[in-house]
């Protein structure tokens, strides 16, 4: 059963991710990153493409011991300031997952920037990856499908005229997808779709349906070590299953 760690990001604070400074808890602060990525190369991890871990998918390929994959989603301006720099400092690879058609995160408080058009041109330019997760992060499963299919479609063609390059991977907003939202992103062209933490842990299974590990405020080191694990699926499942 192959399974690639996927660590999903959003947005990293300058400063730690206090309720006050989080509400919504999902940043983490820049030396708490900082320390994720230190940890996890000082135990040999590297990252690796997505796009490329999706065609070794397709061909059967199973991925490399102590790969992973990092990712965040929404696009936050920190990636620029914070993220880049520290990913270059410790040599991995990410990719964003853009909301295309938004200045600022509109669908939540409206107070966080997003990375600018040159901004994402400078991630790609830098060995990263851009990917779509919508044009206004819209909560696919419960719109109608005719506005799924536009949200969806947009964002790709949008990525892809700003960039000038192909973006073939996609990431459901809010994890959320159903099989009508997950022929959409067939439909439009992506090559895979990723959700979070509710999906199947054997990424063989669907293309459209790829698992992540997704990291909170309160994750120190030694939980992303964990996190990065291929058995980390069976554990979550498990846990949850005890507590329900």
């Amino acid at each position: 059963m192959p399974y690639l760690p996927i660590l999903t990001y959003h947005r990293i604070l300058p400063g730690e991710p206090t309720p006050a400074a989080d509400p919504k808890r999902i940043s983490v602060g820049a030396s708490q990153f900082e320390s994720h990525l230190r940890w996890l190369r000082r135990f040999g991890y590297r990252t690796i493409s997505l796009d490329g871990y999706v065609e070794a998918l397709r061909g059967g390929t199973p991925p490399a011991p102590k790969a992973f994959a990092i990712t965040f989603d929404d696009g936050y301006a920190e990636l620029s300031t914070i993220g880049l720099p520290l990913l270059r400092r410790y040599g991995f690879v990410a990719t964003v997952f853009a909301v295309s058609g938004e200045a600022t995160n509109r669908w939540d408080d409206g107070r966080a920037t997003l990375l600018s058009h040159d901004e994402l041109r400078a991630w790609k330019a830098a060995g990263m990856d851009v990917g779509a997760h919508t044009a206004h992060h819209a909560r696919l499963p419960a719109v109608d499908q005719a506005q799924a299919k536009r949200e969806i479609a947009e964002s790709k063609k949008q990525l892809e005229d700003l960039l000038q390059q192909p973006v073939p991977l996609f990431a459901y907003p809010y994890g959320e997808y159903s099989p009508a939202v997950m022929s959409a992103a067939q439909d439009a062209g992506f090559s895979a779709a990723f959700a979070t933490d509710r999906a199947s842990a054997d990424h063989a299974a669907n293309l459209y349906a790829l698992r992540r590990a997704v990291v909170f405020p309160s994750n120190g080191a030694w939980n992303i070590l964990w996190k990065a694990q291929r058995w980390y699926p069976a554990y979550q499942d498990r846990r949850r299953t005890k507590g329900s």
